[in-house]
């Protein structure tokens, strides 16, 4: 007889146990969460916990870090197929908010509770890390200082639509999005931040 062995191994266990502490880190916020309250929920034992990740700051920056990178890499590969800086701006507002929306946890993690504690620089560092990356899409004859302000202020429309989405979200109980959610709100904010950069006079 073939004994089977169903517990999840290495790679699939420590998924898990990401996936947990992301649930409960977005509904408790980073102070209020425990590694007790990640290990029971996800059925381990804390010292186990403690084999993948030596501490909860830990494991809330491989959430955060691992968010990050997977919206730059989503954007990197959606506007390397855009045609015009208007083009790459639009669509990475939809990539964005495809992202805050199917991963409403992580992006309530990063942009909600990263303000507390030693995760205070996560949300900081992330932010600076868009602007760059917006900033060459900004075609307009302007010197450095002012594009990057300019790539701010395009993340910052972003971030704050993103924030309120998720507060209203919250105050309706959390229901499932609707399945064109993500592209009204990239629409919405890509028309303001379109409009407002064809205004911007040169230097």
């Amino acid at each position: 007889m073939v004994i089977t062995d169903d517990r999840p191994q290495h790679g699939e266990r420590r998924e898990l146990l990401l996936g947990v502490a992301k649930r409960i880190f977005a509904e408790r916020g980073f102070q209020s969460a425990t590694m007790d309250d990640i290990a029971k929920e996800a059925g381990f034992t804390k010292p186990i916990l403690y084999q993948y990740f030596e501490s909860k700051t830990d494991l809330y920056h491989e959430i955060v870090t691992h968010t990050a990178q997977k919206l730059i890499d989503k954007l990197a590969s959606a506007v390397s197929i855009a045609e015009t800086p208007r083009a790459k701006i639009e669509v990475a507002f939809k990539v964005y908010f495809d992202m805050v929306v199917s991963e409403t946890d992580a992006f309530r993690i990063l942009f909600i509770h990263s303000h507390e504690g030693p995760t205070a620089g996560d949300l900081r560092n992330v932010e600076l890390t868009l602007v760059s990356f917006m900033e060459p899409f900004i075609d307009i004859s302007i010197s450095k200082e002012h594009r990057r302000q300019l790539a701010a202020g395009v993340v910052g429309l972003a971030e704050g639509a993103a924030v309120v989405w998720m507060i209203q979200q919250e105050a309706k109980g959390w229901p499932t999005p609707e399945p064109e959610e993500s592209s009204r709100l990239a629409a919405r904010i890509a028309t303001l931040a379109w409009g407002g950069l064809r205004a911007v006079q040169r230097d």
